[in-house]
């Protein structure tokens, strides 16, 4: 009570405080769209203004949508189709290059590390960047041609080389020497060298038992409740979840109606009565068809073929038609299509071929079933957020999907798809919120915000399945394990050999004397960093294991190494090292990175757009 009195006698003085702030917030940044004094004060980033904050450095929304934009381009140009899917790729991408660019160029001012005039000029002249390597002015034949590269260099047309020599002393250099300090932590040994080439180069015959979960479907490896009680008590803090979200909604799908079907049909039959009125079929199919491969070049012609080329209702009627008939329109997945067979014959095989050209007349959605669809869908929202989501549905008897416990970063809706705007929506506003029309290339919806479940922890029930899959695996691990040690023991104590035990284990899984070098992996096994290295670390004759396997353990023997070659080693020792160095270079890199990301003070407002 005391400490709420004393709060009480000073809360003038609190509130004149925030009002000295609040004026001087509107001083220092104006009074619409200003700087938020107090924002600043307390170290948040007002997120209006603001998508990042990476140690300090204040990130633009424009310039964060500027490399998306860049992202985005690049994928437009690969023929990626663009969806909520991709563009989220794009600005994840876009993120992570931008605190990667960011750290990188922080820690250079750090070090201090700069360039000279003469440091540029070495470069351009020695070391020139990859981008300028991999211009086609600088090549010949696809390779970088350095007398071409030289000359244009030497000979400046005008002040062309300035955006670059910038470049070159502001952050190609600075980030060389940068790179140069990371490298001095790398160390390649002459061990790693000789295991890389022996990896590469030497075969090992060797005879080998792999023993998975398959062959031991006897065991039993369903968890107890109280494993799966213990268990979930020992992994709590991995079950935490942030606030998660439940939508209903009600969807209409982008299909074509029957008017559409009506109308292509109408079509259809149009062009089959021109076509057998005497028209030129292939002018018609240049005009008309709409099959991708025509390209409104090829008259519909799609050559000689056989049955088992086509769809079934295309082949039927087509195989059925005399020569130099005219077809009326077939419909098949793919639409009507109006089949003109010019020819008919029996190849070498004595199997029947027929020469065949066709128009083809999709269902597509016309724009007029698009429009209707979408007004559908908007009166729906009016009448839902007039009359509540569950009136409207009921009262229009339409069926509402669900989409349960999904969190901020989500994409895809369950039975939707990707649509981000629907997520970011539910997480805009409060629940039985309704909200307009959203769409993707698939479906308009309309949603309703459920429930909002605040950050806490999974309940038992609710990660139950992930529990029990977990504890199967580490049973069936188990089990699997005590079966190699099994099988160790009885060739010891029989003292026989691994061939013979897999002759009497006929069940397992097993190979003989197969000779493959250690990268290739063995029949069943694969590839496992404890059989590499055991192989290599051992000699032929000793039973080896149990060694792990991605999806069991195996037991080895060693039957026959091939002779190491010394004068090829020599020959390529330097080019392995090369290989090994770049990358531990970019191991060690990223590394680096991570950890600079870690001890970073970054905020991430990204939530607040997307």
């Amino acid at each position: 009570m005391a400490l709420m009195t004393t709060m009480r006698q000073k809360m003038h003085v609190v509130l004149w405080a925030l009002l000295a702030l609040f004026l001087l917030s509107m001083t220092i940044g104006g009074l619409v769209g200003g700087a938020n004094i107090i924002d600043q004060i307390f170290g948040n980033v007002n997120p209006q203004t603001t998508i990042a904050s990476i140690n300090g450095e204040l990130i633009s929304p424009d310039q964060f949508n500027s490399l998306v934009n860049q992202q985005i381009n690049s994928m437009k140009s690969n023929g990626q189709a663009l969806n909520d899917f991709q563009i989220k790729r794009a600005r994840d991408k876009a993120w992570d290059n931008l605190l990667q660019d960011v750290l990188v160029s922080q820690e250079v001012k750090k070090l201090n590390l700069t360039a000279s005039n003469d440091e540029v000029v070495y470069h351009l002249e020695n070391n020139p960047p990859s981008f300028l390597q991999q211009n086609p002015t600088f090549q010949t034949d696809g390779l970088f041609d350095r007398e071409k590269y030289m000359q244009a260099l030497s000979n400046p047309e005008g002040n062309e080389w300035a955006p670059i020599e910038n470049f070159m002393k502001n952050t190609f250099i600075p980030n060389f020497k940068l790179q140069k300090i990371l490298d001095q932590s790398i160390v390649i040994t002459e061990r790693e060298i000789m295991e890389e080439f022996i990896k590469r180069t030497s075969e090992y015959t060797v005879t080998g038992i792999h023993i998975t979960s398959d062959q031991l479907s006897d065991v039993e490896t369903t968890p107890s409740e109280d494993e799966i009680q213990i268990e979930y008590n020992n992994r709590k803090e991995n079950f935490s979840h942030e606030e998660l979200r439940s939508m209903s909604y009600v969807s209409w799908s982008k299909t074509p109606s029957n008017q559409d079907t009506i109308d292509a049909q109408r079509l259809a039959l149009d062009l089959f009565n021109r076509a057998n009125s005497g028209e030129d079929f292939s002018k018609l199919a240049n005009n008309y068809s709409m099959d991708p491969g025509n390209q409104g070049t090829k008259g519909g012609d799609l050559g000689w073929f056989k049955r088992g080329r086509m769809v079934e209702e295309f082949e039927n009627a087509a195989f059925n038609a005399q020569k130099n008939e005219i077809i009326a329109p077939v419909l098949s997945k793919f639409g009507y299509h109006i089949i003109n067979v010019r020819d008919k014959r029996i190849n070498e095989n004595k199997d029947e071929e027929i020469l065949a050209s066709h128009i083809l007349i999709k269902i597509d959605l016309s724009s007029t079933t698009l429009s209707n669809l979408k007004r559908e869908a908007t009166l729906f929202s009016y009448n839902a957020q007039d009359n509540s989501f569950k009136n409207a549905t009921n009262n229009q008897n339409l069926i509402a999907g669900k989409h349960e416990k999904f969190n901020s970063e989500s994409i895809n809706i369950s039975g939707i798809g990707p649509l981000r705007s629907a997520i970011k929506f539910v997480f805009d506003n409060e629940v039985n919120s309704v909200s307009d029309v959203h769409e993707n290339d698939q479906h308009y919806i309309v949603c309703n915000i459920d429930t909002i479940i605040p950050p806490g922890t999974l309940s038992l029930e609710e990660v139950r399945p992930r529990i029990e899959n977990k504890l199967r695996k580490e049973k069936s691990k188990s089990a699997i394990l005590d079966k190699a040690n099994t099988m160790l023991i009885k060739i010891s104590a029989e003292d026989i050999s691994l061939e013979a035990l897999i002759k009497a284990e006929k069940e397992i899984t097993s190979f003989i004397k197969e000779k493959k070098k250690i990268n290739q992996g063995f029949t069943g096994i694969g590839r496992s960093n404890f059989v590499n290295g055991a192989l290599l670390n051992n000699v032929t004759g000793k039973i080896l294991g149990p060694l792990e396997t991605n999806n069991g353990y195996a037991l080895l023997e060693i039957i026959e190494i091939s002779e190491f070659d010394s004068l090829e080693f020599s020959n390529q020792k330097e080019q392995i090292r090369k290989s090994l160095f770049s990358l531990k270079q970019n191991q060690y890199f990223q590394a680096w990175l991570a950890d600079l990301k870690e001890n970073s003070d970054i905020i991430d407002n990204r939530k607040f757009y997307f």
